[in-house]
């Protein structure tokens, strides 16, 4: 993985950290890895960033509905 999507994947999941800040950060990379339907252990990187991108979007979108 390149140095811009490595970035990437660690901003999108310093903000996880932000809105999730009970969880340890083990557990936080096993939920994504979920997100993603595929093993902790066998997740790419991209399929993190895909799935914690979308998990955001989805928590954005919820927020700005319940602000209307």
């Amino acid at each position: 993985m390149s140095d811009q999507p490595r970035r990437a994947l660690l901003e999108a999941l310093l903000e996880l950290c932000e809105r999730y800040p009970h969880w340890r950060l083990g557990q936080l990379v096993s939920n994504v890895a979920g997100w993603a339907d595929v093993d902790l252990w066998d997740v790419e990187d991209e399929q993190l960033l895909s799935a914690a991108k979308l998990h955001l979007d989805h928590l954005k979108h919820r927020d700005q509905v319940a602000t209307k």
